[in-house]
């Protein structure tokens, strides 16, 4: 309770009290797929990704600073050799370690090199059942992420415990499908999943217009159908990772989101790293606030840049309710309080 009252007045002095939660490491650009609603993919070529010592140094200093997680992210971060590595010193520094992955690459050789290694949690991103999944991600992936979530549960039950989840990008084309896929979760033994809403351009968050893949108002009665559906289900195993909160889906898509129903912590819960314009940058919505060739990641943190930067998060009329910005549970003084109604 203690830090979520912090994070709220953090958020009413825009200046950070504690630091980030989440530190975010982009670790490539290069992905072995060309999923249709991501623009990631080969942004910058090989020869521009942060380099192992640079990784090691920010994760030592988020540890430092007193963050808790970091996020592995790419790309896929599978085609980075040193991945384990890295997890590993995460976890001597004593940082939960999450690795989101597209679970193509995933074979009985790197499901070992997995169970052997300290990685905390293994995110899967997956849009839908078979047909729909393999129409966004390309032919043959839906099969190829159960078989990898399959072999990682076989060999966590002997005894390396780490958590699985799913990530869903909520598209028109998969909507009848949310309530069948949260289903499969649990099916599968997977600890968490969260849906999330899309961005037209999620290597730009701020640009945002009408994409192909957009929710359109004929379909926001079954988008709260299928909701309200996930919302009655009794899981046996899963947990449903509401950052941001379900409900709020159906008004993002119809762009009647105010500042009322979701609040804003870019600048606050996650520091994002990236290797851009040949610099390992710290960057939060909106912009960078420092390089860590020059800067520590918490003088980049606190610096006037950053503090700038979240004037202008907190003002930012198009509100994206993307999890890596929300924390409902210092959205208000009551909840940071933990003070439930009546």
């Amino acid at each position: 309770m203690k830090k979520n009252l912090f994070y709220w007045l953090s958020r009413k002095i825009n200046y950070p009290l504690l630091p980030p939660k989440v530190v975010q490491i982009s670790l490539t650009y290069r992905c072995n797929l060309k999923c249709r609603m991501c623009s990631i993919v080969n942004l910058l070529p090989k020869d521009q990704e942060l380099q192992t010592a640079q990784v090691l140094k920010s994760i030592e200093e988020a540890a430092k600073y007193g963050c808790e997680e970091i996020l592995l992210t790419g790309g896929e971060p599978f085609l980075r050799e040193d991945l384990f590595a890295i997890a590993e010193f995460c976890h001597q520094k004593g940082l939960r370690s999450i690795v989101t992955t597209n679970g193509t690459l995933i074979d009985e050789r790197i499901a070992g090199s997995i169970k052997n290694s300290h990685i905390s949690h293994i995110h899967f991103s997956i849009d839908g059942l078979s047909e729909t999944n393999d129409y966004f991600r390309g032919q043959g992936t839906f099969d190829k992420i159960i078989a990898a979530v399959k072999l990682l549960d076989k060999n966590r039950q002997k005894g390396n415990f780490y958590s699985l989840g799913f990530a869903c990008t909520v598209m028109e084309k998969n909507i009848p499908e949310l309530f069948e896929l949260v289903k499969l979760a649990d099916g599968l033994n997977i600890d968490s999943i969260n849906f999330q809403p899309l961005v037209n351009d999620n290597s730009n968050f701020i640009d945002q217009q009408m994409p192909a893949f957009w929710v359109k108002p004929e379909k926001i009665k079954l988008l709260e159908d299928e909701l309200s559906k996930i919302r009655a289900y009794k899981p046996k195993h899963l947990t449903i990772y509401e950052e941001p909160r379900l409900e709020l889906l159906p008004k993002y898509y119809q762009g009647r989101l105010s500042r009322k129903d979701w609040v804003c912590f870019g600048g606050f819960k996650t520091a994002f790293i990236c290797f851009s314009q040949k610099k390992p940058l710290v960057y939060s919505c909106h912009g960078i606030c420092g390089d860590l060739n020059q800067d520590s990641l918490k003088k980049a943190w606190i610096s006037k840049e950053a503090q700038a930067l979240r004037v202008h998060s907190k003002n930012c009329k198009k509100l994206c309710i993307q999890s890596c910005y929300s924390n409902e549970d210092s959205s208000s003084l009551i909840k940071a309080l933990g003070i439930r109604k009546k």
